[in-house]
Order: structure tokens, then sequence, then C-alpha cells
């Protein structure tokens, strides 16, 4: 609605009101139903006595070109002729109608309320995927905050890409784990995940196929899927996914590219290995197809020495690289990279425009102060001695407390363990069952690509719980697995007294 008023004219204020209102119904240009504002917010925005809007108000009403509803206040009513048109309006849209086919492939598995149960108060959470808040640079981080904020003349708005120094920053930190990357091979990210979006956004058109790991990162599968990509996974093994199943895969379908969590993979906690890793690179480079090396827990190993990143074994620019900072400095920091070819750098810039203009300039800037400064590295040697314990205190209760039938892995770096249930005991009844107690898990389900092939199996975080509640938290959930083995059981055998037919 558009209406201005003259104060020099002879026409009256009010009338000057009405006619315009008056055009724009009758050309449709304010449309039936329109809700006007009230006669104090006009008049305050053309700046006229509130009586004027009052009067041209009650004219409009007088000719049946306004009306007025208890709860929706004032609102256009079209006329043809000199009848009102009556209109049906709905109390809010349709939205189901209304929703893009992106919406509708997104995975419907609801992953928010197993969260939330974890966000309770006094609940022990072992199914955050975040770091443990009881171990955060906070003195580091109020140094350089204060340092930043002393000089705020100099906190320029971030390129794209991220800023240059920290981009420089990022390529010698790689250079260290033998990836020799150029800063122009780099793009700073609100989050690692938000390069599994990029690229899937810069790949992948409705019907296209995509090869993962099964299991594999959940909120991948659901980026993917929400995109139309028809998705093929490979089977897991104790060191990585199987690579004859891989390269059949690989030979017949030839997917637009394979996406892979080689390091401490989530949710397993499984490290492929080396002659997997070489073998997998062979195949690729075989076939020409890319790959999406996903690596957010790399850096946290609690035994030996790290394998390197599938990037650091690449020759012929296959492997697009995707880290994060979440993991290993802070959660709240939201801020990751990607790796990869300068085209490939600038075609991601372009998309990632549409939406998101670039990272937080404050976290960019104190992250590369964190790492200059030889705070991070000495950071990331705290908290692999820190999540290495965590890991021996779940493993210890779940050796004290753990009834028959339940198995887990002991993984050599990352944050979860990956348990495999009794028979009789679904991960979606556990999680209902271990919530009442006060502990948050979270089932298999959303990692395979059919949901039932998830249900005998958990993920368990040991990272965030509170170091001194791990023990007692395996000890509930044990507690709701052995009731759940006696309710099976129960329910196998006929009860007391019941004649079972010879069939």
């Amino acid at each position: 609605m558009k209406i201005q008023v003259d104060k020099t004219k002879k026409i009256p204020l009010y009338k000057q009101i009405v006619e315009q209102i008056q055009a724009q119904i009758t050309s449709g240009e304010i449309p039936d139903g329109f809700q006007f504002p009230s006669e104090r917010q006009l008049a305050d925005a053309l700046g006229v006595n509130r009586t004027t809007v009052l009067n041209a108000y009650k004219e409009l009403k007088a000719d049946g070109l306004m009306a007025s509803h208890v709860g929706r206040g004032t609102v256009a009513v079209s006329t043809v002729g000199e009848y009102p048109v009556k209109t049906i309006y709905q109390k809010e849209p349709i939205w189901e109608f209304l929703y893009s086919d992106y919406l509708k492939n997104h995975e419907p598995f609801d992953v928010n309320k197993y969260l939330e149960i974890a966000n309770q108060k006094d609940v022990i959470s072992f199914a955050a995927g975040i770091a443990s808040f009881e171990n955060l640079p906070t003195q580091a981080f109020e140094g350089i905050e204060a340092e930043l904020l002393s000089r705020q003349k100099e906190l320029l708005v971030s390129p794209v890409a991220g800023f240059s120094s920290l981009r420089k920053v990022i390529s010698t930190y790689m250079q260290k784990r033998s990836c020799f990357c150029q800063p122009s091979e780099i793009m700073v990210l609100s989050g690692s995940q938000q390069g599994i979006d990029l690229i899937t956004r810069a790949f992948i058109n409705p019907g296209d196929l995509i090869l993962i790991e099964e299991p594999s990162f959940f909120p991948a599968i659901q980026s993917f899927r929400a995109a139309g990509a028809k998705i093929m996974a490979v089977p897991m093994e104790n060191d990585g996914m199987d690579m004859e199943i891989l390269e059949q895969l690989l030979s017949r379908y030839r997917p637009k590219f394979l996406y892979t969590m080689p390091a401490y993979h989530n949710p397993t906690g499984i490290c492929m290995s080396l002659a997997k890793r070489i073998r997998l690179l062979e195949l690729v480079n075989k076939y020409g197809i890319p790959v999406l090396e996903d690596d957010p827990y790399g850096e946290l190993y609690f035994e030996g020495q790290p394998l390197s990143p599938l990037k650091s074994m690449d020759k012929n620019g296959y492997v697009m690289y995707l880290s994060t900072f979440s993991k290993t400095i802070s959660p709240g920091l939201r801020l990751g990279w990607i790796c990869t070819g300068k085209k490939l750098i600038h075609q991601l810039c372009n998309i990632r425009q549409l939406a998101d203009l670039h990272s937080n300039c404050i976290s960019q800037q104190v992250v590369e102060r964190f790492i200059v400064s030889g705070g991070m590295a000495d950071y990331l040697t705290l908290i692999r001695r820190e999540y290495k314990e965590r890991r021996d205190i779940m493993a210890e209760a779940l050796d004290r407390y753990a009834p028959p039938g339940l198995s887990w892995n002991i993984p050599a770096g990352g944050y979860y363990l990956w348990c495999t249930l009794p028979e009789g005991v679904s991960a979606e009844a556990l999680a209902q069952k271990a919530a009442a107690g006060g502990v948050a898990i979270l089932p298999g389900m959303p990692s395979y690509l059919v949901t039932r092939k998830g249900e005998a199996h958990v993920r368990l975080n040991y990272t965030f719980p509170a170091k001194n509640r791990i023990s007692e938290g395996i000890r509930l959930l044990c507690e709701a697995i052995r009731e759940l083995l006696r309710l099976s059981k129960e329910a196998a055998w006929p009860a007391e007294n019941e004649i079972n037919p010879i069939l």
C-alpha cells in the first residue's frame, strides 16, 4: 500500500487518503483481505492527525471497501459493481502443498528430539557430537579477544573465502600433516557441514548417484537426499570400507563422487588403514571419481602417530578435503575449511554468497592468533590426553556393567564408541528407556540408508558428558538394556499356565 498526502492541496487530507486506497483496491493492487494498519499507525506514518485517518476509514467502510473483524482488524474488501465480494481466508497457508522438492526429499528421522533430551537438566548426555565444555581454552581466548577489541579499526569485513591471513595459516597448518596446498586452494567455512552443503549444491542434480560408507555421518546422508541424489552404500569393515565392493560400484555405476570419513569415523570410530587409503586413491584415479574427505577428528588421536589424510597422498587433485575447528577447539566457533582446486574454490564462493557472505570475522581472527601463538598445538596435546582418559572411563564402565550380548569398539581417537545391542533390544526402545532414566544416546538408524539396519546399534559420545558422570551414565544405560532384555524374554515365552498348542 502506497499513500502520499499533500498538505498544500485544497483537497481535505482524509479525502486524499480515501481516493488513493479506493484506487488501489479497485485496481487489485491492494488484494482482498489485505490488513490495514491501525488508525494510529497510519497517522504516525503519514504525519497527520489520527482523526483524519479515522474519517477516511469510516468513508471507505461506508463504501463497502473496508470491513472490520474481531481478531483480524481492518481489511480490504474488493467490489464487483455495487456488491462486496466475500473472500474465504485460511488461518494459515497449507504449507505441505507449497514445499519444494528439496524439502520433500529431506530425511524424516527426527534427530532433534534426541538432542532436546540431551539438553535437559541433569541428563547425562552420550548423544551430543560436541566437545567438552570443561576444557575450553577460555583464558587464551580472553587474551586474544581483548587484543582484537583494542584494535577495533582493524576488524575488517572478511572476503567470501575467508581472511587471506587465516587461509595462509591454515595452509601452513595442513603442510604439517603433509598436505601441501596454497592459500588460494582454501576456503574458510561456517563449520565443515557447510562444506558438505556447498559440495552438494555444486555437484548434485536430482537422480545423480553418490557413494557413501555405511554406516555414515547422518547429516551428509540428509544433505545428499534432500538434493535428490540416489545414494549407494559401501559396507564398513574393521579397517575401513570394503574395497572390493567399492570397486564393483565404481566400475559399474560411475558415481558423481564418494563421501568418506577415513579418520576416527562418525559414528563407528573406525580409522581406515593405510593399505585401504592407498587402494581407495588408486580406484578413484582409475575411474575418475572425486572424493569428499571429511576429517573433523584427524588430530584427535590417542595412541601412536596418526595416519596422514587422503589429501596428503592425492597427486591429481581428486580429493576435496573438509575439516573443522569446532571439534578440536570449541563447538561454538562454527569454523571449518575446505581445501581443493582453485577453480572449485571460486565456484563454491559463488554459491556461498547467495546465502552467507563469509564466516564470522571475530572467530576467524581468534583462531588465526590461537594457531600462530602456539596455543592450538598445546591445546591439542591437552585434549588428546583428556579424551583418551574419558574413552577409557567409558570402556571400563562398559566392562563392569554390560549385560551379555552387548559389544563395542575401542577407538584409537575421535569422539565415539559404537555399540551393538543384544538381540531383542532395539535402539529406539533403548533411547526412550534410557531417557526416562536420565541418559541420552543416539540410535544408529539415521546413519543407514535403510533405517532398520541401525536398530541394533547406538553411538556413545565420551567427550561431552562430565568426566565424573560417565560411569554412572553407563551403569544406568546398562540397567535399561537389562530391563528391555527381561521384557523381551517375557514376551517370547508363554505366560504361566498357558497351554501352547501343537501345530
